[in-house]
């Protein structure tokens, strides 16, 4: 087996393996749309900036995206944003190179989020962005070895490296400033969307606080059972006692003695809702027929009927309002 064919075959399987990662990853569509936003970006940012030299903030974008979203959207990110970018720039043997290479940074990225607990500052993100761009620059050199070398050695290797320095310092040093320019409101806006579909799981009552739940469902068992016990509660916020109670006024305006019983004083409506309750037996008509006999008479003289007329014997409508006399005319 040759060695470009030996390459391929392995960056073939590498490339494989990614994307089943992330379809094995079940992405949501809020995530299908935050990688596929992106990609897009990544691959705008390299042909905007195709004049300059190598330098280019798709490494920057790449690197992010694997650092906040993870190790399978930031692989989808970077070759995705590869292939896309080459629609324009032309697509070729370095195409799958570029893939695999700007997938690797979305890893590198999603490895420095793991370790740091996405708590890095600028500075260090700067640098991971600029070790980055180097690593990219070795990939590709690694690719023109293997496919346009015709002696597949050492001494070629550096030599293609030495011819490439310069591209790869320029695309180095550009990531470096594009992140430290853009790169931690970048983070955090792509933290703040982050976080809207990511449902993290919390336990509802703390370990440590297990066994006090138990002790106040008891304390609160018992207080309700000694309320209840007691007796039905007042309106001043008392427990109702069946002790007698002092003297109060009664109604013809003398006082009872202290530790007599006391009388019961019937509300002034209690009597009429008695005898209506017990009416029909005790003589008393309902209200329904006292209301009805005491409805007044219609005002005026009761109109007498007369016998009722044919139809011959009243007037026609032509004849309304016609003296007598000259109705049959």
């Amino acid at each position: 087996m040759t060695w470009p064919l030996a390459a391929f075959t392995i960056l073939g399987l590498a490339l494989f393996a990614g994307f089943w990662w992330y379809e094995r990853s079940h992405p949501t569509s809020k995530v299908l749309a935050l990688v596929a936003t992106l990609a897009a970006l990544a691959a705008l940012g390299r042909i905007a900036f195709a004049p300059l030299p190598n330098v280019k903030p798709t490494t920057d974008i790449v690197l992010l995206a694997g650092y906040v979203l993870g190790g399978a959207p930031g692989f989808a990110v970077g070759a995705v944003g590869a292939l896309a970018s080459n629609i324009v720039f032309g697509q070729g043997p370095w195409t799958p190179w570029q893939m695999g290479a700007w997938g690797l940074c979305g890893l590198i990225g999603a490895g420095l989020g793991a370790l740091s607990g996405r708590r890095l500052g600028r500075w260090p993100l700067a640098l991971a962005c600029l070790g980055a761009g180097l690593i990219y620059g070795a990939i590709l050199d690694f690719s023109a070895w293997v496919s346009y070398s015709g002696t597949h050695t050492l001494d070629q290797y550096l030599a293609i490296s030495g011819t490439s320095l310069t591209f790869n310092l320029a695309h180095a040093i550009g990531n470096l400033v594009f992140c430290l320019a853009f790169g931690p409101v970048f983070v955090r806006a792509l933290m703040r969307y982050r976080s809207r579909f990511e449902i993290t799981w919390r336990p509802a009552v703390p370990a440590s606080a297990a066994p006090v739940v138990p002790a106040a469902l008891v304390a609160l068992v018992l207080a309700g059972g000694l309320l209840l016990a007691a007796g039905p509660v007042t309106g001043s916020g008392g427990v109702a006692s069946a002790q007698p109670r002092a003297a109060t006024p009664t109604a013809e305006g003398g006082r009872e003695q202290r530790g007599a019983p006391r009388r019961h004083v019937p509300a002034p409506c209690a009597e009429p809702r008695r005898r209506l309750r017990r009416g029909p037996r005790a003589g008393v008509e309902p209200p329904v027929l006292r209301l009805g006999r005491a409805r007044p008479a219609r005002r005026g003289r009761a109109r007498e009927r007369g016998p009722r007329r044919g139809r011959a014997d009243r007037p026609r409508l032509r004849d309304r309002g016609r003296p007598a006399r000259l109705r049959h005319r």
